[in-house]
């Protein structure tokens, strides 16, 4: 049953008020400390980021010092999901969230929630590139011809972190879409990337959409065969913003500042050893492992993808995971102010 718009704000008002006990956010950057002062001080801003190297410009920028030089000094604090993260940059708790984006993120909009995305983050290479996330079926039902393409899933169920309302679910449709099926024709189940190549061997699912390692790592060892890969120019996250800041000074010397980190990670570049390590001690890893995992690529203005975002709308109005009937206008979450002004030439 669908939610009414004020059930549902009160609802996320709810979770922003558990998430704010639990996460202990003290808005130091919320009260004051969106403007630049005269003193010269750095001032705070208060990030949500989903601790996944999709989010290297973040962290570059960090590490090279490209907030301090805006005059900004960043508080990263990890989230498991930009859904959770929502209602805290709404009320002013966080100023920026990086996450994936979900249905829950356009419930929060429709709800009356003060947020707009900003920027896209990862997108996806080439054809000719290893790709960070790909569509990976039973190499057994491969092997005995019974599914060997993406047509051939019709009526099938596949693995998707976040189920049918996850980013995953989104990129399985534009899949679907290439094969003249569409997301009815297939059952999502709800599976974290490190469960779905045991489902794949159990036959648990038939298909599994995973993120690098995993799907590799499915397919190395015989569980898996890769029939389908995200698209050039894709992508499922970006940074949102929360009302509050959005209008404050320190907007888009903060863009600018991510934009500078996503300009250090173009091309060959983003292999860097130094960018590299960056990654690697952000995200808990070791360059070892970074470097064994295909990187997405980055626009060198973080543009966000407005065409993209009512793609998943459309998705999840389909399957009912929506709380309102008709797609919502692009300016009532997206903006490009912040990408527009960034200066990209060397």
């Amino acid at each position: 049953m669908r939610l009414s718009k004020k059930k549902g704000l009160a609802a996320l008002a709810l979770a922003a008020a558990a998430l704010t006990a639990l996460s202990g956010c003290a808005g130091s950057g919320s009260d004051g400390g969106k403007d630049a002062g005269a003193s010269g001080e750095l001032q705070t801003v208060n990030v949500g980021i989903v601790q996944l190297s999709i989010f290297a410009p973040i962290y570059v920028a960090e590490a090279k010092g490209y907030f301090k030089d805006e005059g900004i000094k960043v508080n990263l604090q990890n989230v498991k999901s930009g859904q959770d993260a929502i209602p805290l940059a709404s009320s002013g708790k966080l100023d920026v969230v990086a996450a994936g984006f979900s249905a829950g993120m356009f419930n929060a909009v429709n709800a009356g929630l003060d947020i707009k995305v900003v920027a896209s983050m990862g997108v996806a290479g080439g054809a000719d590139e290893e790709p960070a996330s790909a569509l990976v079926v039973s190499k057994k039902e491969y092997d005995a011809g019974t599914v060997t393409t993406v047509a051939d899933l019709k009526g099938k169920k596949i693995g998707v972190a976040g189920g049918s309302g996850g980013t995953g679910a989104y990129y399985v449709s534009l899949a679907l879409e290439e094969a003249g099926l569409t997301a009815k024709d297939v059952t999502f189940v709800n599976l974290g990337n490190p469960d779905i190549p045991t489902a794949l061997k159990t036959g648990g699912v038939d298909a599994g959409f995973m993120s690098a390692p995993f799907w590799s790592n499915s397919v190395d060892d015989g569980t898996g065969q890769k029939i389908w890969q995200t698209p050039e120019g894709v992508s499922g996250t970006g940074m949102i913003y929360g009302g509050q800041f959005m209008t404050s000074d320190l907007a888009q010397p903060f863009f600018d500042a991510v934009a500078r980190g996503a300009q250090d990670l173009q091309g060959d570049a983003k292999n860097s050893d130094e960018n590299i390590k960056i990654i690697a001690d952000a995200t808990g890893q070791t360059p070892e492992e970074v470097k064994a995992t295909p990187l997405y690529n980055w626009l060198p203005n973080l543009a966000p993808l407005p065409d993209q975002l009512l793609g998943m709308q459309k998705l999840w109005l389909g399957f009912g995971a929506l709380d309102y009937d008709k797609p919502l206008a692009a300016d009532d979450f997206v903006t490009t102010k912040f990408s527009d002004a960034v200066k990209t030439g060397k």
